[in-house]
C-alpha cells in the first residue's frame, strides 16, 4: 500500500498543543513551585499552626458478645471561649477495630443544627473530617456541641478515638484558639 504524504500540509504547521493542556502544566508548576516554597519554610520546633491532637477513650459494654453489633452516639464540643465560634473543621478517627462511623448530625446551637459537610468515602475508613461554617448573627461562644456522629461498634470494652481541631474562626475569618472534645451521647 502506497500512501503519498504531501509535506506541503505540514511544513507550515507548528506542533500545538491544546490549550486546555497547557493550563495544566502551567498549574503543577507553579503548584511545584508552592510546595518546594513551603519545604524552605520548615522548622524543626512546633509552631503556632500546628494542629493539636488529643486521644479518648470511651467506655463500651463489656458484657456485649466478640462478634455482637450495638449502636451509639458520640457528641462533638467545640470550645471557643469568650470569641463567637463561625467556622470550624476537626477530624475524628477511630484508634479501635470494631469502630465504623454511620452517619452524623448538625449540633444544639441554631447556627451548627444544620448536618456539617463531610466527605463520606472517608467514613469507610473509620475516620471522617468535618467542617462548618455559618456567617450569622446568632453564633455561639463557649462550650458548643456543633455535631453527634453515629457510630456501629462490634464488640466489648473501650473504643478510642482521635481528634484534631484543625480550623476554629469568627465570622470574620480571624482565627481563635478552641479546642475539640467528643463524649459519649446521654440518652
Amino acid at each position: 500500500m502506497n500512501v503519498a504524504i504531501n509535506n506541503s500540509e505540514y511544513c507550515g504547521r507548528r506542533w500545538q498543543l491544546p490549550l486546555a493542556w497547557l493550563v495544566l502544566i502551567v498549574f503543577d508548576l507553579c503548584l511545584v513551585a508552592l510546595v518546594c516554597a513551603q519545604d524552605g519554610k520548615r522548622s524543626a520546633e512546633p509552631n503556632e499552626t500546628s494542629v493539636p491532637v488529643e486521644i479518648v477513650q470511651i467506655e463500651g459494654v463489656n458484657e456485649a458478645k466478640p462478634d455482637g453489633v450495638r449502636f451509639e452516639a458520640i457528641d462533638v464540643f467545640v470550645d471557643s471561649g469568650e470569641e463567637r465560634l463561625a467556622a470550624y473543621q476537626f477530624e475524628l478517627a477511630s484508634k479501635t477495630d470494631g469502630v465504623q462511623i454511620v452517619g452524623i448530625e448538625g449540633g444544639e446551637h441554631a447556627a451548627f443544627k444544620e448536618p456539617p459537610y463531610y466527605d463520606p468515602k472517608a467514613m469507610n475508613n473509620n475516620r471522617v473530617i468535618i467542617a462548618a461554617f455559618n456567617a450569622g448573627e446568632n453564633l455561639p461562644a463557649g462550650r458548643s456541641r456543633v455535631a453527634r456522629i453515629h457510630v456501629q461498634l462490634r464488640g466489648p470494652g473501650v473504643k478510642e478515638y482521635e481528634t484534631k481541631l484543625s480550623v476554629s474562626a469568627t465570622s470574620d475569618g480571624e482565627q481563635i484558639p478552641a479546642k475539640v472534645a467528643i463524649a459519649k451521647a446521654k440518652a
